[in-house]
Parts: C-alpha cells; structure tokens; sequence
C-alpha cells in the first residue's frame, strides 16, 4: 500500500510537470502524460497491465512495464543525442560568425598569448614541445 502511494505521487508530479512544460514541447509533454497516466493506471489497478500484456503477446504487465521502459528510454536518449549535435553546430556556427566580425588586429597577437611566453600550449604540457 505504502509503494502505490509513492508511485503514485511520483507519477502525478511527472503529469504534472508534463502540464506545465505543454507550451515548449507539446509531443514530449503529451507522450509523458499519456505514461505517467498509464503508470497509475497500472499502479492503482495491476490486473489491467497484465490483461493488456497477455493481449499484447507478453506474459506479465511487469514485464511489458519494462519493455515499454526500455523503448521509452532509447527514444529519449537518441532525442537528447540529436539535440547535443544541434548545439554543437550552432554553437561552431555563432563561433564562426562572432570570429569573422571581431577580427584580432593584423600583426599583433593577443595579450597573453605571445610566442614564448608562460601559459604557452607548450609550457601547459610537461615534456611536450619541439623536442618530444
């Protein structure tokens, strides 16, 4: 009794959290609604998720809870991958552009990062440098 009701908790604030982030992405809001409602369905009533694995071709609803668990975390993790690599490239992009309209002046170097001075990349690497 104590495990339906933390369950249950932790799925109404997934619901609900899903609720309020509807405006940013209303699919991946919906797609967590739609779990978090089936999660306590399943919690509340354990019966109906073995009746609809037995439907589905599965023995137990536990096990069809982590099957769904399993897809349900691979598709979040290529959707995470995808956006990591977007980022990337916009960021190498805004780089791009930001160093294109910011050019160093022509025949002087930085503060800093004068041949042979300390924090020189070859100073930053013990052993490292024309003789390795």
């Amino acid at each position: 009794m104590i495990i339906q009701l933390v369950l249950c908790a932790g799925l109404a604030f997934a619901l609900f959290y899903a609720y309020l982030q509807r405006r940013k992405s209303r699919a991946v809001s919906l797609g967590i609604m739609l779990v978090s409602a089936a999660g306590i369905l399943a919690v509340l009533a354990p019966n109906a998720s073995n009746a609809v694995a037995h439907a589905v071709g599965v023995g137990r609803g536990a096990d069809l809870v982590v099957y769904c668990w399993i897809v349900i975390t691979l598709l979040v993790s290529v959707n995470l991958q995808f956006k990591i690599l977007r980022m990337q490239h916009n960021l190498t992009v805004l780089t791009r552009e930001i160093a294109l309209h910011r050019p160093v002046a022509t025949g002087r170097l930085p503060e800093g990062i004068a041949a042979g001075r300390a924090g020189s990349p070859a100073e930053a690497r013990p052993g490292a440098g024309p003789g390795w």
